[in-house]
């Protein structure tokens, strides 16, 4: 127990975005969204109220930056 090293956000996400489980987790989360009907409506909704997406010139914007936005 020498080692008292912080483990960030980082060094728990890069393995995960590394070895593919992150990509594994997005696809199921689609494939639920597609699969579910009520999931899917609120889903919409939520994006349809977003304050967000609603803004002026996010249609401008490029997807890294929504998602940057929305975090």
């Amino acid at each position: 127990m020498g080692s008292s090293s912080v483990i960030t956000p980082e060094d728990v996400l890069e393995p995960l975005m590394n070895d593919g489980t992150i990509d594994a987790f997005r696809l199921k989360i689609i494939n639920q969204l597609k699969a579910n009907e009520e999931l899917k409506n609120t889903t919409i909704k939520m994006a349809e109220q977003s304050k967000v997406l609603n803004t002026s010139g996010a249609e401008k914007q490029t997807k890294r930056e929504l998602f940057d936005a929305l975090r």
